[in-house]
Formats: structure tokens, C-alpha cells, sequence
């Protein structure tokens, strides 16, 4: 057994992983604040006896990350409020023998949104309707948002999300007027390496408008470039990834690490060399 009481593994599964800068950056703060840890990557396909085998191996708990998030919930003896209503978990944690699944996605994005102001009586605009669409989605609803437009190629994934939240339009409309949105997200992969580029121009939005785009590999999409042109304020996907795996540390290990100048610097300069 390469676990025991005093030692206690962490990790994520999903497939591939060899992107994944979780590794990295959990075992930065592992060391940081001298724990008895380490954090692997797990790049596995089948999860059907996970739930024996994180017991049996001691894990304290594990990220779960593409394409394992939806049908991990069967191996989970418990499962966290946001995690159930969007039925996605990416965070698990194993106590008393017992599994219990979180989605720190939502507090993730949440974060990176904090620490800006943001006009919540206009409409929001987002682009994409995967798993971290509905991530945020759920946040704009705690947040009682009257205006959401979903944009995606495909209408049949927005229409099965609109079903679920209220106030929300949808269109595969890519060139929707936007000048009056309080709020541009973009969920989809549009903008990341190996991907096209989501190529809105912002010339004619308002000012009191707020652009986040969560790829973070750039991170400086062209929308992302584009806010800074026109002087508009923005969150890259580097926040909202460094907020959840925060959120994800913080519940295995009681501790809320810091992130530090050293720290960011390291992982931007990762994310230039991939």
C-alpha cells in the first residue's frame, strides 16, 4: 500500500492528462506547507471499481477532470448541493470511508468574478453549452440573473441546458448583437491551442461590460486581447483555474494556499512553453 495514516496520496483522473498543470501546482503547495503528500496524475479510462480502489489504496481524495465528471457520481456515497444540480463533480474527497463529490468550477469562476464590478441588471452572454457552461450557469442562477443568451454550434445541447435554468435564450448565432451585455463568458474551446480562435470584436460594446474567457492555454485569447484593446475590464482562465484548485485543496487539507508572484510566473511560463 503506498498510502497509510500518516501518508495520504491525491491526484486526478481523466484522459489524456499530459496538459494538466494540476500536478504541478498541488504538489508546489504540498511542499509549501510541508505535508505528507504527493499528487498524481491518474490518466485512466475505466472508473467502474474506483470507488474499491481508492479505499483500498488510501487516497484522500481526487480531481476529476474530461471525460470521467458526469459518471463519477456512481462511485459517490455523497454528493455536494452544486455538484448534484449541474451533475458534474470534479473535486472528491474520501473520509470515514465514505466518498463525497464537490464541483469547485463554480466556486472557481465565482472568484475570478469578485474582484470586479459587474452591472448584474444587464444581460449576460455566453458562449458554449458544455459541462463548465452549466458550472456557471448555476452561479448566474444563485445570483438571480434575469438575461442569459446561451450562443452554440449546436442547438440541441443549449436547448437541454435551457430546460433546466430559467431565463435563458439560446442561438447558434454567432454574430449576435452584444454592445449591451453586462457579461461575455466564453466556455467553449474556441480560442485554445490547436483550436480556432472565437473572434468577437468588442469595438462597439459598452464600457461597463466584463469579458472572461476560461481557456488558459493562452492566456491571452484573442478575446482576451481584444477587452484589452478596447480598455475593457476581463478575467482569464488562469483565475478561475488557480480558484478551483484552491477550492480543491482547501478541502483535502483543511488549508487555503496562497498564490503567490513566484508562483504565477512558474505557471504562466508552463503555459507558454506547451
Amino acid at each position: 500500500m503506498i498510502n497509510n495514516e500518516k501518508f495520504k496520496a491525491v491526484g486526478i483522473i481523466g484522459n489524456p492528462l499530459k496538459q494538466s498543470l494540476s500536478p504541478y501546482l498541488h504538489n508546489y503547495w504540498i511542499k509549501k506547507y510541508g505535508l505528507a503528500s504527493y499528487y498524481l496524475p491518474l490518466p485512466i479510462d475505466n472508473i467502474n471499481y474506483l470507488k474499491v480502489a481508492i479505499k483500498k489504496l488510501n487516497f484522500l481524495g481526487l480531481n476529476i477532470t474530461i471525460p470521467h465528471k458526469k459518471s463519477i457520481i456512481t462511485q459517490l456515497d455523497e454528493i455536494d448541493v452544486g455538484a448534484r444540480e449541474i451533475r458534474a463533480v470534479n473535486t472528491l474527497i474520501c473520509s470515514n470511508k465514505k466518498l463525497k463529490g464537490f464541483n469547485t468550477d463554480i466556486i472557481g469562476f465565482k472568484k475570478g468574478l469578485q474582484k470586479k464590478k459587474w452591472n448584474k441588471k444587464r444581460s449576460v452572454i455566453i458562449f458554449g453549452a458544455g459541462g463548465a457552461a452549466e458550472a456557471i450557469l448555476y452561479f448566474l442562477k444563485l445570483e438571480n440573473i434575469k438575461d442569459i443568451i446561451v450562443i452554440n454550434r449546436t442547438k440541441k445541447r443549449a436547448k437541454e441546458i435551457a430546460k433546466k435554468y430559467k431565463n435563458i435564450r439560446f442561438t447558434s448565432d454567432f454574430n449576435l448583437d452584444i454592445k449591451e451585455a453586462g457579461l461575455i463568458i466564453n466556455t467553449s474551446s474556441l480560442g485554445m491551442i490547436g483550436y480556432p480562435e472565437l473572434k468577437i470584436k468588442l469595438h462597439k460594446i459598452n464600457k461597463e461590460a466584463i469579458i472572461y474567457d476560461i481557456v488558459y492555454n493562452p492566456i491571452e485569447t484573442y478575446l482576451i486581447r481584444e477587452a484589452k484593446k478596447q480598455k475593457l475590464e476581463f478575467v482569464t482562465g488562469l483565475d478561475m483555474f488557480l480558484e478551483q484548485a484552491r477550492a480543491s485543496f482547501e478541502i483535502w487539507f483543511k488549508i487555503k494556499p496562497d498564490i503567490n508572484t513566484s508562483l504565477l510566473n512558474n505557471i504562466k511560463k508552463k503555459i507558454s512553453k506547451r
